[in-house]
């Protein structure tokens, strides 16, 4: 875990005059109205990915200044999720973009009294079921040995796509792994199948050529079996106690990160700029090295949201719908004892009119 004010270092970098980094980090200081909104401030657990990159730049631009809140940042490595909803336990983070998955698991094991308060993006349609080319269809999966890591995301993607089949993770020789031991496996073939995560797909289609897409998140609304999409976002929490405390440096947050930094990532004029940054957050701060196509890919093919889309998700029936299906199979596979009452849960009154 690294603690830092976020961009506090640059801030004196830029006041000092020293470029580093080129324009992503040496930027003029911006001087803001006497009308400008009172600053709140607001710790960020950052984990490592486009997310915190997004942020970063958001901040780098002085669109959360201008919204009226002051974010200083703590930086999670590995698999951070867990991680950072115990430090908002402790009360060292105030907001966080975690999976879906992790921010149930939580509330299920009432470590934190946790809210959903925004969707942060939508990592769900570039999630795929990867197999030796020899499999060709999901019903030969059957007795075959697929790695993933267990109570996440990636296995209920798996243990969906099982169910459109008339199958269930029963079905196969299901191989628990940390996802980049999931992801090694199978490269060195000692698995038929991986569910990876987002970069490791783009990793090991570019290593093992002969990798086939056996089941990707576009199958789910085809036949055979149900058709209902995958919904599953990473979404922003908070701890009752923040949102009920500082509610207004979560508005101003989410009114910057969705109204400015989005808008910024998604507009053409000025996509590439904000991959370039992103890209270099990723490699200079993140130290998860990673080159600008490849990280292109992983933006594009995931779902950033404006004020208004990211609020009709939050209040839609298909996201309760997402997550009381997710429950149920945690609920199954004993992850978690009992269903989880979403009403308390789910804040919608964070994002504006």
């Amino acid at each position: 875990m690294k603690t830092s004010p976020v961009m506090t270092r640059r801030r004196l970098l830029r006041a000092a005059g020293i470029a580093v980094g080129g324009a992503w980090i040496a930027r003029t200081s911006r001087t803001f109205a006497a009308g400008a909104p009172k600053s709140s401030s607001l710790a960020i657990g950052l984990l490592r990915n486009p997310v915190s990159g997004l942020i970063a730049v958001t901040e780098e631009k002085g669109w959360f200044k201008s919204a009226g809140v002051d974010i200083t940042s703590i930086t999670f490595s590995g698999a951070g999720g867990p991680k950072l909803i115990q430090a908002m336990g402790g009360g060292s983070v105030g907001l966080g973009s975690v999976s879906a998955t992790a921010a149930l698991l939580a509330l299920a094991a009432n470590a934190v009294p946790l809210r959903i308060v925004s969707i942060s993006t939508d990592p769900a349609p570039a999630f795929a079921l990867l197999s030796a080319p020899d499999i060709k269809t999901m019903p030969e999966l059957r007795g075959k040995r697929v790695a993933t890591t267990a109570g996440t995301g990636l296995q209920y993607f798996l243990a969906r796509a099982l169910r459109k089949f008339g199958m269930s993770l029963g079905d196969i020789e299901f191989v628990n792994l940390p996802v980049g031991d999931a992801q090694s496996a199978f490269l060195a073939k000692r698995v038929d199948a991986v569910v990876p995560s987002l970069n490791g797909r783009y990793y090991i289609e570019g290593l093992r050529k002969d990798t086939h897409v056996l089941f990707s998140h576009d199958d789910f609304t085809k036949p055979p079996g149900p058709t209902t999409p995958f919904e599953d976002y990473d979404v922003f929490v908070a701890p009752r106690s923040i949102v009920d405390g500082n509610a207004p440096a979560l508005r101003a947050f989410l009114a910057a990160y969705h109204g400015k930094g989005v808008p910024y990532l998604l507009d053409p004029s000025t996509q590439p700029a904000a991959i370039a940054e992103i890209t270099r957050y990723v490699n200079a701060e993140q130290k998860s090295p990673t080159d600008e196509a490849a990280m292109r890919r992983q933006l594009l093919a995931s779902g950033f949201f404006d004020v208004a889309k990211a609020r009709a998700i939050l209040g839609s029936d298909a996201f309760r719908a997402g997550l009381d299906d997710q429950i149920r199979f945690f609920v199954e596979t004993k992850r978690i004892p009992a269903p989880i009452p979403l009403d308390a849960v789910i804040v919608r009154d964070l994002l504006g009119a």
